[in-house]
C-alpha cells in the first residue's frame, strides 16, 4: 500500500478529529516528514505523490503553526505532544526503511496553479543529468594537447650533492620492532641505565 493510500484511510479514520485543509496533526506530521526526507527540489513532487495539493499544504501549515502556537502559549501540549510522537514515528521508519520516492505513488494532477506545474516540471528537468536534458549542449571544449599533465622535472645534479654531505642520524632515530620483525641484538639501541 503506498504512502497515499495509507493517507487517505488514515484520513477516513480520524473524520471526527481536528482537521486543517483535509489534514489532521498527525497526517499533517507524516508528509512534512516526507517533504523531510527526500531533497528539497522535489518537495512538489512528494506533496503531489501523497495527494496533497501545494496550495492546500501551505494552507495546513499556517492553520497548524497557528493552532500549535496557539496551544503552547495556553499550555496545553496535547496537540504538540501528538505532532511531535507522529513526526519522529514517521522519520525513524524513514530512515529505517528509506523508500524511494517512486514508491509514494503516482502524483495527482495539481490544481489550478499553471506557473506552479510548470515549476514542478521544471524541478524535475533540473534533477536529470545534463546529457538527458532537452537544452542545447554546451560549446566543446578545447582539446588539451596532452591528456594528462607532464610528469614533473627531475631536479638537477648539484641539488643532490648538498644532502650528500649532511650527517648520519639514523641511528638516534628511536625505531620500534614491529611483531612480524625478528629480533637483531646488534641493531638494538643501547638502553641508558
Amino acid at each position: 500500500m503506498s504512502a497515499a493510500e495509507r493517507g487517505r484511510q488514515a484520513g477516513r479514520a480520524h473524520q471526527r478529529e481536528p482537521q486543517i485543509e483535509g489534514l489532521t496533526i498527525e497526517r499533517y506530521a507524516e508528509v512534512m516528514a516526507y517533504r523531510r526526507h527526500f531533497p528539497a527540489a522535489r518537495a512538489i513532487e512528494v506533496l503531489l505523490r501523497l495527494g496533497v495539493q501545494p496550495a492546500r499544504w501551505d494552507a495546513a501549515t499556517r492553520g497548524w503553526g497557528t493552532a500549535m502556537s496557539s496551544a503552547l502559549a495556553r499550555d496545553e501540549p496535547e496537540i504538540l505532544t501528538r505532532f511531535a510522537k507522529a513526526l519522529a514515528t514517521q522519520e525513524r521508519r524513514l530512515r529505517e526503511f528509506p523508500p524511494r520516492i517512486e514508491s509514494l505513488g503516482e502524483p495527482v494532477a495539481q490544481q489550478g496553479d499553471t506557473d506552479g506545474a510548470r515549476a514542478f516540471e521544471g524541478e524535475r528537468a533540473a534533477e536529470r543529468p545534463s546529457y538527458l536534458r532537452d537544452e542545447a549542449a554546451s560549446a566543446p571544449r578545447e582539446a588539451a594537447s596532452a591528456p594528462w599533465p607532464a610528469p614533473p622535472a627531475e631536479p638537477a645534479p648539484g641539488a643532490l650533492r648538498n644532502l650528500h654531505g649532511t650527517a648520519e642520524m639514523s641511528r638516534f632515530v628511536p625505531r620500534p620492532t614491529l611483531p612480524f620483525q625478528e629480533l637483531d641484538p646488534a641493531r638494538e639501541p643501547s638502553k641508558k641505565r
